[in-house]
C-alpha cells in the first residue's frame, strides 16, 4: 500500500491545515525551503515535490504552506498500519509513505483478493485518505505496481509481462544505479530482465541484479512485521457493527472455539490471549488475558474473558461499534497430561488451582497476585522474593541432593540479635540467649561463610552460619558476623528456624 498524500491527508484529517487552499509540506534542503509533499490542489495548479517554496508561492498565491514533522507523519502511518491489522495480522511499516500487508490465508475472509482490495480502498476514502495498493506474489512487484502500475492484482503466471511496462526506478533503485541505467539507455524493467546475469552485473552493479531477483520471487525479502504474527488466530468480519456487550461476547465465543479447534489439532494450550475489537471509527481496542498455565477448555477462558470484557468496557469506549473482532493466541504451550491413580483421580488437581488463580488475577490485576519463588542469590535473605504468579511455574521448594535441609525455609525478615557462649572463640555456640530465654546447645554443624558480594560496595561483614539444636530438639539457624581478631568485636543473629 502506498500513501502519496500521507503529510497533506494528516493535517487536512486533523483540522491543522484549511480544507479549502492548497495544501503543501516543505522542508530545509541545504539553503533553500523545497516542498516535500502537495495535496490534490495543489497538484492541479502546477506544483510538485521537489520544488522551491518561494517558486511555489509566486505560483499559487493561496497556498498554504506547513513545515515538515517526520515524527508527526511516522506516528500516523503506524495508526494506519494498525487499522489494516483488521485484514491481517501481518502488517510491516515501509517509511516513510507505505505498508507491506501479508494477507496469505486471509483474502478469503473477504470473499476473495479483489473485494478484499477494493473495500481496503474504499474504506481510506471515506476516511479522505488517498491510498493506491496493489496484490502480488513478491513484496518487491507490489511495491512496484502500487507506485507505477495500472494493474492491481497479478499472479505468479502474470509477473513477467507486469513488470516489463514499469519503470527501472520502480525496483526501488539506489539513485546512482537508476541514472546508470538510463545513461545506457535502459529505462523499463523488462530490458534488463532478462540480460546475462555476469556481463550485466558487472556493468550496472550486484544491486540492480539483485533488485531484480526480489521483484521475480528468486530471492526471498524478508519482512519485518510491527507486532509478531500469532501463532494460532480467529477472525470475524461482522454484517452490521455490534456495540453491546452480550454481542460481543457471541462473537468471542465463536473465536474461542476457532482458536481451541486449531489448539487440538497442535497438541498445544493457550497461554495468553489478545482479543482486538476493531471500531468503525478505525480505532482498535485491545483486551487480553493471561492464563498461568495452558488452558484449553472453552468455558473456563470464556468465563475469565467475559470478567475481563465487563471489567474493560468502562475503559473504552464502543463509539458507533465494532466492525471486526480477531482473537490472537499470541502464547501456546504443549500440554502436559497428568498421571492419576489406579481410579483414575489426579492426586494433586493442578487444573483447579491454576483456574483459581487465572480467576483471582483477571479480578485483582496480576501484579497482586503473587506466589514465593527462589532465585540464586548470594545473601540468604535476597534468595526467596515473591513474583507475580503469571510469571512463574507451580512453586517448589529447593530439595538437597542427599535429602539434608541446609537452610531453613522460613527466614527473618531482619536477623535477630542474640548473646552466645563458645568453648572456643570461633566455634559454634554451647549456649545462647534468644527473647529473654536460655538455650542449652545439645548439637551444631557449620561453619558456613558467607563472605559480602564483592560486586556490592556495602559495609557488610563476613557471615559464618551454625545449625544448632537445643536439648529441647528445636533446630536454629545462627551466624556470626565478623572475626574476633578484627578491629569490631563479632556479633551473633538468629537468622531462621527449621520445621
Amino acid at each position: 500500500m502506498w500513501l502519496p498524500r500521507l503529510s497533506t491527508d494528516r493535517l487536512k484529517r486533523t483540522g491543522a491545515a484549511p480544507a479549502d487552499r492548497p495544501l503543501a509540506v516543505y522542508a530545509k534542503t541545504g539553503n533553500a525551503f523545497v516542498l516535500t509533499a502537495v495535496d490534490a490542489q495543489s497538484s492541479a495548479r502546477g506544483l510538485a515535490a521537489g520544488m522551491p517554496l518561494a517558486d511555489a508561492r509566486a505560483l499559487c498565491p493561496a497556498l498554504y504552506a506547513a513545515e515538515a514533522n517526520q515524527g508527526a507523519d511516522a506516528r500516523f502511518l503506524d495508526a494506519i498500519a494498525e487499522w489494516c491489522e483488521r485484514y491481517t495480522p501481518v502488517v510491516a511499516l515501509d517509511p516513510p509513505d507505505g505498508l507491506f500487508l501479508d494477507i496469505t490465508g486471509c483474502a478469503h475472509l473477504f470473499d476473495g483478493e479483489r473485494p478484499l482490495l477494493a473495500g481496503m480502498l474504499d474504506s481510506l476514502a471515506r476516511r479522505h485518505l488517498r491510498a493506491r495498493a496493489a496484490i502480488a506474489p513478491t513484496p518487491a512487484a507490489a511495491w512496484a505496481l502500487a507506485r507505477s502500475g495500472k494493474q492491481q492484482i497479478i499472479d505468479r503466471a502474470g509477473l513477467h509481462a507486469a513488470l516489463a511496462s514499469l519503470p527501472v526506478a520502480a525496483l526501488r533503485l539506489s539513485p546512482a544505479a537508476r541514472a546508470l541505467l538510463e545513461r545506457f539507455g535502459l529505462k523499463r524493467i523488462g530490458q534488463i530482465a532478462d540480460a546475462p546475469r555476469a556481463p550485466f552485473a558487472a556493468r550496472a552493479g550486484q544491486d540492480v541484479m539483485r533488485r531484480l531477483d526480489l521483484a521475480y520471487g528468486r530471492a526471498r525479502e524478508a519482512l519485518a512485521p510491527r507486532r509478531p504474527p500469532p501463532p494460532v488466530m480467529a477472525f470475524r468480519r461482522l454484517v452490521e457493527p455490534i456495540m453491546t456487550l452480550e454481542a460481543i461476547l457471541v462473537v468471542a465465543e465463536a473465536l474461542c472455539a476457532d482458536i481451541l479447534a486449531q489448539c487440538d489439532l497442535k497438541g498445544v494450550g493457550v497461554r495468553r490471549l489478545y482479543l482486538r475489537l476493531f471500531g468503525v471509527d478505525a480505532k482498535t481496542r485491545t483486551v487480553s488475558l493471561g492464563l498461568s498455565q495452558p488452558e484449553r477448555a472453552a468455558r473456563a477462558i470464556m468465563r475469565l474473558l467475559s470478567d475481563r470484557l465487563a471489567r474493560a468496557a468502562d475503559t473504552f469506549d464502543a463509539a458507533f461499534g465494532f466492525e471486526a473482532m480477531r482473537l490472537d493466541a499470541v502464547e501456546v504451550t504443549p500440554l502436559v497430561s497428568e498421571e492419576g491413580d489406579l481410579e483414575n483421580r489426579i492426586t494433586h488437581d493442578s487444573r483447579s488451582e491454576a483456574r483459581l488463580v487465572d480467576a483471582l488475577v483477571v479480578r485483582l490485576g496480576a501484579e497482586r497476585v503473587c506466589r514465593p519463588h527462589f532465585g540464586d542469590a548470594h545473601a540468604p535473605e535476597r534468595a526467596g522474593a515473591w513474583r507475580p504468579v503469571v510469571q512463574l511455574s507451580a512453586f517448589s521448594p529447593p530439595s538437597p541432593e542427599d535429602g539434608v535441609m541446609r537452610r531453613p525455609l522460613t527466614l527473618f525478615t531482619h536477623a535477630q540479635p542474640i548473646e552466645t557462649m563458645a568453648e572456643v572463640p570461633d566455634g559454634p555456640p554451647m549456649r545462647f540467649r534468644w527473647r529473654r530465654v536460655v538455650h542449652e546447645v545439645s548439637r551444631a554443624e557449620g561453619p558456613e561463610r558467607i563472605t559480602p558480594h564483592w560486586l556490592r560496595a556495602s559495609d557488610a561483614r563476613t557471615r559464618d552460619y551454625y545449625r544448632v539444636e537445643d536439648t529441647s530438639g528445636k533446630r536454629y539457624w545462627l551466624y556470626r558476623e565478623g572475626f574476633y581478631d578484627g578491629a569490631d568485636a563479632p556479633r551473633w543473629f538468629m537468622h531462621g528456624l527449621f520445621a
